[in-house]
């Protein structure tokens, strides 16, 4: 088994809990001190929960403006969930080398391989073969084995790529003292059955830019705006 979840008689309790007092919808008590707990864990200042992992995935490709036809750099070992969310968008999943040891991405081989085919033209970086822009990239960190950060960030620096680290097999991995997901742009984290914590399914996305936790809590909330009407939206939203 891939981490058999682990569940005492509390667990039982808090659900009984949650019955009684009709918290079994996205609002409740638990929610808040939930993404309180985890940011404690973690050092995020951001934490949004999601239904699944791979929803904070979707939403973090939305953030990072991968649209049509729009590269993502991921590994060529992850769940599939990874290759989905760029799927969603549009995107085109642009699998790449991984290293033997913890099967993340070889930064190394990485770095030859985008100097070759690859030119940074207004910002962007194009692969030369396709024409395509390359917006972003999704390390793994592959059963919870932080991949290398820093070659990770000084890659996405020189290549101009948005980083979103898969981070749902992590929660409480570190590298250098720092939790990971929190080295890129967004992070995200999964609570399936088979992960460290498990809520039976649910994610969440971790962040310290204010900015874009903003904008993540308005799309997991189906983009609906404070207002005195109950059914004023600005944009597609999510649930």
């Amino acid at each position: 088994h891939l981490h058999e979840p682990d569940l005492d008689k509390n667990a039982m309790n808090y659900l009984k809990h949650c019955v009684n007092t009709n918290s079994v919808s996205t609002v409740g008590k638990f929610v808040k001190k939930f993404e309180d707990k985890i940011s404690k864990l973690t050092g995020a200042k951001h934490v949004i929960t999601t239904n699944s992992g791979t929803s904070a995935l979707h939403i973090s490709c939305i953030l990072a403006d991968i649209g049509k036809n729009d590269e993502v750099l991921i590994p060529s070992f992850t769940f599939v969930a990874t290759a989905n969310a760029v799927k969603y968008c549009g995107g085109i999943p642009h699998f790449v080398d991984i290293e033997n040891q913890h099967f993340n991405i070889d930064f190394d081989k990485l770095r030859i391989y985008l100097k070759k085919i690859t030119t940074v033209k207004n910002n962007f970086c194009i692969n030369k073969n396709t024409g395509r822009k390359i917006k972003a990239i999704i390390p793994v960190h592959v059963f919870g084995h932080p991949v290398e950060v820093t070659k990770l960030i000084s890659t996405a620096k020189e290549f101009n790529l948005f980083v979103i680290e898969d981070a749902a097999d992590a929660l409480g991995s570190y590298y250098n003292n720092k939790h990971v997901g929190l080295f890129g742009n967004l992070g995200v984290l999964s609570f399936n059955g088979n992960k460290p914590i498990t809520c039976g399914a649910g994610g969440a996305i971790i962040t310290n830019d204010m900015l874009k936790a903003k904008q993540a809590r308005h799309l997991v909330a189906v983009a609906k705006l404070p207002s005195s009407s109950e059914f004023i939206y600005d944009k597609v939203g999510y649930n």
